[in-house]
C-alpha cells in the first residue's frame, strides 16, 4: 500500500512539472552548446549576483557538463567506465530540458550545475521509480554535482559527513511555488532515505557473518516500521473525502524525513565506532572535519513509548482534536496507530538482538543510539504527529522540541498546550 500511495504522489508531481515546464521548450539547444570545453565549464558553474546588471529574463541554453572523477576519489564501489557512460546517457535522455530563463537557472538556483542536478534527480526518481533505489547512480550523480574529492576522507566519519554536506548543498535553494515546496520536501526525504541505505549497506559490509545477519533483520524490521508510520500518518492526517489540500505532500514527506533522520542516528555512532575504532568521548582525532559528538540523554524505556502510543489512541476520543466530519472514523485512526505500534515493537526487538552481538565501544554506542531513538519517537508521539508541512504558528507553539531538556518530556502535554495557548 505504501508503494502504491507513493506512486500516486510522485505521479501527481510529474504531471504538475510537465505542465509547468511546457512553455519553456524551445529550439533544440540541449547538448548543442558550442565553444571550448573551458568555456562550457565556466558557463555551467557560473554564479551571478542578483544585483548584477544583466537581462534576467534572457532564455539561455541548458546542457550537461560531466567532469572526470578519478577512481581513487570514489567513496564506495568504483564503477566501470561502461557504467559511468550508461549513467550519463540515462541523465541526458531523461532530462531533455533545452532552455530556461536565466533568472530561474542562476537566480532561484545557484548555477546551472545545481539546476540540472536537481532536474536530473527529478527525472531519475519521479518520472517512474526505476532509479529511486539505485544508490550507486545517486552517489555518482552527487559527485558530479559536488567535487567530493576536494576532501580526501581518511575516516568513515569524514566520508559520510562529506556525503551529507553534498546533499545539503544541493537542496540549498528556495522553492518558488507550492509545487516547488512539495518537490523540495520529497527530495529532502528521499535523499535522507538514500543516506540511510548507504549507511546500513556499509555497516553490513564491515560486519562479520553473525552481526551482518542481525543487521539485515534489523533493517527489514526498520523498513516495516517506517512503512507503517507512513500508512498511519496518511490516515491520521488525511481526509476520506480527498480534501487534503495542495500542501499535503509536504506533510507526508516531512514526517517520513523526520523518521529517516532518526534512522540515521540509530546507526551512525555505532558504525563510526565499528570502522574508525575511535573513542568518541574525546576529539575525533583523525577527522578532517572535527569532533563527532554523541547525544546522551536520560534513559527512555520502551514501556514509556508504548504507553504514549496508547495515549495517542485515546486522543481521538476528544472532538477538540478529532473532527468526525473531515476525518476517518476514530476506530480507523486507532487501528492505524495500533498497526504502527506493533511494527515499532518489532524494530525494537531486532535492535535488542543486534546489541547482543556486540561488545565494548560498539555496544555502548549502539545501545545509546537505541535510547536516542526511543527519546525521538516519544517526542513525536507526544506531539501527536503535528508540525509537518505547512503548519500554523499556533500549532508550532504547542510542540515539544527535540532539543528540550530531559525533565520537560514527562510532564509535557500537547492537549494542555492546545487548550491553554
Amino acid at each position: 500500500m505504501i508503494h502504491f500511495m507513493k506512486t500516486l504522489l510522485r505521479l501527481s508531481i510529474v504531471l504538475t512539472l510537465a505542465a509547468s515546464l511546457f512553455p519553456f521548450q524551445g529550439c533544440k539547444l540541449h547538448k548543442k552548446v558550442s565553444g571550448e570545453a573551458s568555456n562550457i565549464s565556466d558557463a555551467y558553474y557560473e554564479q551571478i549576483n542578483e544585483g548584477a546588471d544583466i537581462d534576467w529574463d534572457e532564455i539561455i541554453p541548458l546542457f550537461h557538463h560531466w567532469r572526470e572523477i578519478s577512481p581513487s576519489d570514489f567513496f564506495f564501489d568504483i564503477p566501470s567506465k561502461e557504467m559511468i557512460d550508461r549513467w550519463k546517457a540515462i541523465c541526458e535522455d531523461r532530462n531533455q530540458l533545452e532552455s530556461e530563463s536565466r533568472r530561474y537557472v542562476q537566480g532561484y538556483y545557484a548555477n546551472m550545475n545545481q539546476f540540472m542536478t536537481v532536474k536530473d534527480f527529478y527525472e531519475l526518481w519521479y518520472r517512474d521509480e526505476s532509479y529511486l533505489l539505485d544508490d550507486d547512480l545517486t552517489t555518482w550523480r552527487l559527485m558530479q554535482y559536488d567535487s567530493l574529492s576536494f576532501i580526501q576522507p581518511d575516516s568513515e566519519f569524514d566520508k559520510f559527513y562529506t556525503l551529507k554536506n553534498a546533499i545539503q548543498g544541493l537542496l540549498l535553494y528556495e522553492p518558488q511555488s507550492q509545487w516547488d515546496m512539495n518537490f523540495h520536501a520529497g527530495l529532502e526525504c528521499d535523499f535522507q532515505e538514500y543516506y540511510d541505505r548507504v549507511l546500513y549497506r556499509e555497516a553490513v559490509r564491515h560486519s562479520d557473518g553473525k552481526l551482518a545477519s542481525a543487521l539485515k533483520k534489523e533493517q527489514e524490521s526498520w523498513l516495516c516500521y517506517h512503512s507503517a508510520l507512513d500508512s498511519a500518518f496518511r490516515v491520521i492526517d488525511g481526509d476520506p473525502n480527498g480534501m487534503v489540500g495542495s500542501a499535503w505532500p509536504m506533510a507526508i514527506s516531512g514526517i517520513a524525513y523526520d523518521d529517516a533522520v532518526m534512522r540515521a542516528f540509530s546507526l551512525e555512532s555505532f558504525y563510526f565506532a565499528l570502522t574508525d575504532s575511535l573513542d568518541y568521548k574525546v576529539s575525533h582525532k583523525k577527522s578532517l572535519i572535527g569532533q563527532y559528538d554523541i547525544e546522551r540523554h536520560a534513559q527512555i524505556s520502551n514501556v514509556m513509548v508504548l504507553n504514549e502510543y496508547r495515549k495517542f489512541m485515546e486522543y481521538f476520543k476528544d472532538e477538540t482534536f478529532f473532527d468526525p466530519e473531515f476525518s476517518y472514523p476514530a476506530a480507523d485512526l486507532r487501528k492505524a496507530l495500533e498497526i504502527e505500534m506493533k511494527a515499532w515493537q518489532g524494530w525494537m526487538a531486532t535492535r535488542v538482538y543486534v546489541s547482543s552481538c556486540l561488545s565494548g565501544l560498539c555496544k555502548e554506542c549502539y545501545d545509546n543510539s537505541t535510547n536516542e531513538v526511543r527519546r525521538h519517537k516519544l517526542i513525536m508521539l507526544k506531539n501527536r504527529y503535528q508540525g509537518f508541512g505547512i503548519t500554523s504558528q499556533f500549532i508550532l507553539d504547542c510542540l515539544l522540541s527535540y532539543s528540550c531538556q530531559d525533565a520537560e518530556i514527562e510532564s509535557f502535554s500537547f492537549e494542555k498546550n492546545y487548550k491553554t495557548n
